[in-house]
């Protein structure tokens, strides 16, 4: 096992500025540290290779076996077309395998289509995933393939989703889609239930905001019903890259059913805050928009704040690739100036973390910095909090989160082609407590390597 403190990994060269001219308060200084808590204890609960069938970011979290504890799948694949799923436990321990491995994971700068979920709901999740222009489902278990069907298209291998368009008990409904401009419902048996063309965004995020037991579709900008049609389309620039959706304001009456939708428009260059009725609460626009999370990172202050993240333009070490955190209504809280050194900078993915240390507050995980800085945990003022050594950080790494050890915290997932590393706050569970399962964990489900609902 390894303690590391938050200073480490470079996680302390960051400078974080005021909010602007706007009144927004401003934040802490360079080296300041947060409030003492727990939130800095960090412990390797375990540590293993993937040399020879590691990936890039097709790294899932999901109950395979039924036994109550999550499960870790490793799917490698060539221009979005899966070629090598691996099926293993927490320790490492291989559980089965689908196809043949290749050294060198192939890299994306896009999603890559394979979830873990629960889709027939027999307490075992499949994995679902798409292969030579066929969606398929194999068994959780074995790996053995239970169903498979074409695709409605041939590209529509940019994403996989799981929403609850038909009302049933549980989301089986299977959402794909182009790149950019088209997106499919299926059934559970994958027959088409209805599509849209249109500005679709990277990842169509689905929610029952009108609490009719029946899924909503966020697509790009617009809103679309369980039928596919169109409610509302925001006037915004570009596409968007994320998606998050929460009651940002604190006021169930003004949002819708008390969420609000909150985008990064890639392309437009613009963070907003959508409301009930497809109306722009407020905008900001920056060097180029990313990534947008919700969470109660100041429980000092009214509402949710938004957590985002600004690239800049330029992706060498000089890049801004800058953290910001957003009151919910609209008014920069602070703003990241980086003073650390590249390469690689330019990528950073951010997420909220709700149940790290049993603290208050929500933190930031934020990956990818490049640079010395690991994956680090920030405060709602900018600081960081705990860092996760992982060697070379200034390469390519992901992170995910989850409770994997039944403790009530979540546990840090980090990893590269070769090496998988995770993460506790505390002493690593005996392994004999399971995790709640009474929810699925739409996270981890909808998993996207766009971010945006935490």
């Amino acid at each position: 096992m390894l303690l590391c403190l938050a200073g480490a990994c470079g996680a302390r060269e960051v400078r974080v500025a005021p909010g602007g001219a706007d009144g927004a308060e401003g934040s802490a200084s360079a080296g300041e540290a947060a409030e003492k808590s727990d939130a800095d204890k960090v412990v390797l609960a375990h540590r293993f290779d993937t040399k020879g069938f590691g990936t890039w970011s097709g790294l899932r979290l999901g109950d395979l076996d039924g036994d109550g504890r999550r499960d870790i799948v490793v799917a490698q694949h060539r221009s979005q077309n899966i070629t090598c799923v691996t099926a293993l436990d927490v320790t490492g321990k291989r559980l089965w395998r689908i196809g043949r491995p290749e050294a060198g994971a192939h890299r994306a700068s896009s999603d890559v289509p394979v979830q873990v979920y629960d889709i027939d709901g027999d307490g075992r999740s499949e994995v679902v995933y798409i292969a030579g222009g066929r969606l398929k489902i194999a068994d959780g278990k074995t790996g053995e393939l239970e169903r498979q069907g074409s695709l409605p298209a041939a590209n529509a291998n940019d994403c996989i989703a799981f929403a609850n368009f038909s009302g049933q008990d549980r989301p089986r409904d299977i959402v794909v889609k182009t790149r950019y401009n088209q997106v499919w419902a299926l059934d559970p048996d994958l027959n088409v239930l209805w599509t849209h063309k249109g500005n679709t965004g990277h990842y169509p995020w689905p929610y029952d905001f009108d609490g009719d037991g029946r899924d909503e579709l966020v697509c790009g900008f617009s809103l679309l019903e369980h039928d596919g049609t169109k409610r509302w389309e925001a006037k915004l620039p570009g596409h968007a890259d994320a998606i998050a959706i929460g009651d940002v304001d604190g006021n169930p009456a003004t949002g819708v059913h008390g969420k609000e939708i909150a985008l990064a428009c890639c392309g437009g260059n613009t963070f907003a805050l959508v409301g009930r009725d497809g109306r722009i609460r407020w905008k900001h626009g920056c060097g180029h928009s990313q990534h947008i999370v919700i969470g109660d990172f100041r429980p000092d202050l009214p509402g949710k704040e938004l957590a985002a993240l600004d690239r800049g333009n330029d992706r060498s070490a000089k890049g801004v690739d800058a953290l910001l955190l957003y009151s919910s209504d609209g008014k920069q809280l602070w703003r990241e100036e980086r003073a650390d050194a590249g390469p690689n900078r330019w990528r950073t993915i951010i997420s909220t973390v709700r149940h790290w240390d049993g603290g208050k507050g929500d933190l930031i995980l934020a990956h990818r910095r490049g640079g010395s800085i690991c994956p680090t945990l920030y405060d709602g003022r900018g600081r960081a909090v705990a860092a996760f050594p992982f060697p070379h950080p200034e390469r390519q790494h992901f992170a995910q989160h989850a409770d994997l050890f039944g403790d009530a915290r979540e546990e840090i997932v980090v990893w590269n082609e070769s090496q998988v590393r995770i993460y506790t706050n505390g002493a690593p569970c005996d392994g004999k407590t399971k995790p709640d399962r009474r929810r699925p964990d739409k996270r981890l489900y909808n998993y996207t390597a766009y971010i945006g609902m935490p």
